[in-house]
């Protein structure tokens, strides 16, 4: 079995390279500078919903008597209880080591101990496997050299900051997953195949944004497996037993038995259980015993068995072709999921004034077109692992333009193509370099600039304007004080999706809230926003109807009225029929309400 390759862009002899812990400590402290930079102003450029409630699924566990693989969460009821999407795989290092700092620091702070200690641990991986990717692509031992490597990890900020102390939102264990594969990928032998393979399933695992990049990896390994490139027959049996092997006993361990029975289109489960362990077994049965037949009858036969599992994928899980988000209703998709940042494209930044992400985009595309330059003139065999790197690299570009909840993956994808282009680039007198390709290049990278300023000219930054459902998902009562619970008896809260994020904290045991801005919560988000925003009373009778109490947060700006009875009275102070204001101090902007259903109008 032949050894990795150590590097692939040898179009000339070339000086001795840095090694690989050189490297990592290039990468890890400008990481670390970068991840430590974005608490300058006392919080996380990346946090969100996302991290709040991760916090309240640890939370729940450790604190609130719950159990491995019950991810139900009490305290939000739409009535019906919220179940979290989420596995216990991202769960399992935080609870660990909040387990191990509870005997010294109690519960309560080694569980925060651990949301600031976890996410800088995870970049040390991080960097790592950067520098192992970076060691086999090739890094000279010069200025240069030295220089590529801090200035790529600087322009991986927004991937970096994933590893903020707080960030505990998946995105972190899913970009290791998938770099993973990434370090697969460069050493395309049997090792690199299981590495393929693991993080193939644990990012499928943590969730399934990273399904995109594991169809079009994998379909860069048939496409190596029909070609006949040597060792793909090796790193596909690999990767495709370790993903066939795996992922029934990593889905019984981290989702139990029975969350992986159910048909969840939205999170690891029967159907993505069944798609990777059929799907995986195909690939190793033509692995192995078909590489020596011609390309036309492999082909054949694995286009024949895979449409056969998509058939009885289609025929078994006939709701999980409504995509992972069928559960959003009309209500709930209009006054808050087309309103969420994360799923608008690109132009998105450039509305809200922040061109400089689009200008970072530009610069990675245009590492991305030299890159691909330098593999289209290599000639070397080798170059195909990396050649599906880059690919997944343009993949996360592109998906990010689509929908800028990619953007973290462009920004650690990209910037591992930079010393591969700095060579290129250096290169750029030599007579090795086909005249063609040069102009090409530099002719793509003055289109991405031309396109760019164009985009920025002709898009007008929106005026910042807000309705009352935005006040409502934004509405976490900062300043409100919240002991008013602890003098009521327990019931179900209705609140708007901001502020029942914020109540989850303070919630007294046997409280519950209505929503929360989840895609799962959507049943209370359409309740909370037809009561609050609806001028019909029968309406929000029915909304409210499961509902003991109100809560409202008083805003010292008032809402603009008429846009939203309820929510524009509450919001300043005023009080509404069938709503008993529960006393508390006047000056606290935190008002509870209990509700008499038969005066509500």
């Amino acid at each position: 079995m032949s050894e990795p390759s150590d590097t692939y862009v040898k179009n000339v002899a070339h000086p001795p390279e840095l090694g690989t812990i050189p490297i990592f400590f290039l990468v890890y402290f400008a990481a670390l500078a970068m991840s430590l930079f974005d608490l300058v102003d006392g919080r996380n450029f990346l946090g969100d919903v996302d991290d709040q409630m991760r916090q309240m699924q640890i939370h729940g566990l450790l604190l609130g008597g719950g159990s491995w693989w019950d991810l139900s969460e009490p305290r939000v009821m739409m009535p019906e209880p919220y179940i979290s999407p989420w596995s216990r795989l991202v769960d399992m290092p935080y609870v660990a080591m909040a387990t191990a700092f509870s005997p010294f620091v109690g519960w309560q702070r080694g569980m925060i101990w651990s949301f600031n200690v976890w996410p800088q641990v995870m970049l040390v991986a991080f960097c790592l496997q950067s520098a192992l990717i970076y060691r086999r692509l090739g890094i000279t031992v010069s200025l240069l050299g030295i220089l590529t490597v801090v200035s790529a990890t600087l322009v991986t900020s927004l991937a970096l900051w994933e590893f903020s102390p707080g960030r505990i939102d998946h995105h972190n264990a899913q970009l290791i997953s998938l770099m993973l594969v990434f370090n697969g990928l460069t050493r395309w032998d049997a090792v690199g195949g299981r590495l393929i393979g693991l993080g193939t399933l644990l990012s499928v695992t943590i969730a399934l944004e990273g399904l995109p990049f594991v169809v079009i990896g994998f379909a860069g390994l048939v496409g190596a497996l029909i070609l006949r490139v040597r060792n793909a027959d090796v790193v596909v049996k690999q990767a495709a037993a370790t993903m066939a092997l795996l992922s029934l006993p990593v889905g019984v361990a981290t989702v139990g038995p029975v969350g992986l029975a159910m048909t969840q289109c939205d999170a690891y489960s029967a159907p993505y259980v069944f798609l990777m362990t059929a799907l995986g077994a195909i690939l190793w049965l033509t692995a192995r015993f078909l590489s020596e037949t011609r390309p036309s009858e492999q082909l054949l036969a694995m286009s024949l068995s895979g449409f056969a599992v998509i058939v009885c994928f289609v025929t078994a899980f006939p709701q999980c072709m409504a995509g992972p988000y069928w559960m959003i209703d009309t209500v709930s998709r209009t006054y808050w999921f087309d309103r969420v940042a994360q799923e608008q494209s690109s132009l998105y930044f450039i509305k809200q004034g922040q061109w400089e992400i689009f200008i970072l985009l530009v610069l990675h595309g245009s590492i991305l077109t030299i890159a691909t330059a330098s593999i289209l003139q290599s000639s070397r065999k080798e170059i195909v692992g990396p050649a599906i790197m880059l690919t997944l690299a343009w993949t996360s570009v592109f998906l990010t333009l689509l929908l800028s909840r990619y953007v973290r993956f462009a920004f650690a994808f990209s910037p591992l193509f930079m010393p591969m282009a700095m060579q290129y680039l250096a290169l750029g007198s030599s007579t090795l370099l086909r005249p063609f390709l040069w102009k090409t290049v530099w002719a793509c990278i003055l289109g991405y600039v031309g396109a760019t300023a164009w985009l920025v000219a002709a898009t007008p930054v929106n005026a910042l304007f807000y309705d009352a459902a935005d006040f409502m998902a934004y509405d976490s009562c900062k300043n409100g004080e919240f002991s008013v619970l602890t003098r009521i008896p327990p019931g179900r809260i209705a609140a708007s999706n901001g502020l029942g994020l914020s109540l989850l904290e303070a919630l007294p045991h046997g409280f519950s809230v209505a929503a929360v801005p989840f895609h799962r919560a959507s049943p209370g988000m359409r309740r909370m926003f037809e009561a609050f925003l609806t001028t019909d009373p029968v309406l929000r009778r029915a909304a409210l109807a499961p509902f003991d109490y109100l809560a409202a947060c008083r805003f010292l700006p008032e809402t603009d009225f008429g846009t939203a009875p309820l929510y524009d009275a509450l919001a300043s102070g005023k009080d509404w029929p069938g709503l008993i204001r529960i006393p508390d101090s006047p000056s606290n902007p935190f008002q509870l309400f209990l509700i008499d259903h038969s005066a509500l109008n």
